[in-house]
């Protein structure tokens, strides 16, 4: 019970920390309800309890060097492409079958947050600290801690995704383009940050 209990502290706060798929998620409850903010947030939260099982693995082991630069130059280009979907949202009648439902947000923060496997050596290096700490088993540093992720970050993804759909509904259309493009060049930082970093680790 204890590893199940970490393991949801760890993932509520990583989940909560600032960051890209936050700003995507907000922007998409503002803008499209709480469905599709759901939606990345569970994209998210899935990738980071697969992770978080590999870090338990070890697996941060072999993300070194070039690899390392690789990963990054990838997850900065996913991030990339975030920026452009939401810079552009789908706002005239023509285009409102392309709003993303929870399916497309979920795949969309899926493959972004797949594209970081440096996500890895976070959870690796949390659990480095967290089982002796609390004297976890291999077995419940395998199955318990990575659950108790997922369902931390699920509780943070139906805060974040009902607050943003509620204050949605009181921002006009001007204010959600001018939110749009603040977000898209936030998640753009990121992902440029990203990709600078993962060159230097190449060169």
């Amino acid at each position: 019970m204890t590893a199940l209990l970490v393991g949801i502290g760890l993932g509520f706060t990583v989940a909560a920390s600032f960051g890209p798929i936050n700003v995507f998620a907000l922007s998409n409850g503002l803008r499209y309800g709480f469905w599709p903010a759901f939606g990345v947030l569970v994209g998210a939260t899935a990738a980071d309890g697969l992770y978080a099982f590999l870090g338990g693995l070890g697996v941060a082991a072999i993300l070194t060097g070039k690899a390392e630069g690789w990963f990054q130059i990838a997850g900065g280009a996913a991030l990339l492409f975030i920026a452009v979907r939401v810079a552009r949202p789908n706002s005239t009648d023509g285009e409102r079958q392309m709003v993303p439902g929870f399916g497309r947000s979920f795949a969309v923060a899926l493959g972004a947050t797949l594209a970081n496997p440096l996500t890895i050596v976070y959870w690796a290096a949390a659990f480095a600290g967290v089982v002796p700490k609390f004297d976890l088993s291999r077995a419940e540093a395998l199955t318990l801690l990575p659950a108790g992720v997922v369902l931390g970050g699920l509780c943070w993804g139906l805060l974040l995704a009902a607050g943003s759909a509620f204050a949605g509904r009181y921002v006009n259309e001007r204010l959600l383009a001018w939110l749009s493009l603040a977000s898209a060049i936030l998640i753009a930082g990121f992902g440029t940050w990203f990709i600078v970093s993962g060159i230097s680790a190449l060169v």
